[in-house]
């Protein structure tokens, strides 16, 4: 069965979700390497991982309603080297 395409509207939403997680990750890893706090809380390797693992979550939603499937596949380590 097939299933309906995503409209416009859902697309803007899951690309707005996926900045804003990428935003997040992007601070809690400046964060992590300056031994800063992010949100209130000290950023250790667990709460980064935290926050690779919803954007990683997010990216994959945005490319299925996207492109049908997940193009690129993403990890927490590859997230952590770049």
């Amino acid at each position: 069965m097939a299933k309906k395409p995503a409209t416009p509207e859902d697309l803007a939403k899951l690309k707005e979700a996926l900045d804003a997680a990428e935003l997040d990750f992007d601070n809690a890893k400046l964060g992590y390497f300056h031994r800063a706090e992010y949100k209130g809380q000290e950023v250790t390797y667990e709460v980064l991982k935290s926050f690779a693992e919803i954007y990683i979550a997010r990216n994959h939603d945005y490319q299925k309603a996207t492109f049908g499937r997940v193009r690129i596949r993403l990890s927490v380590a590859r997230l952590l080297r770049e």
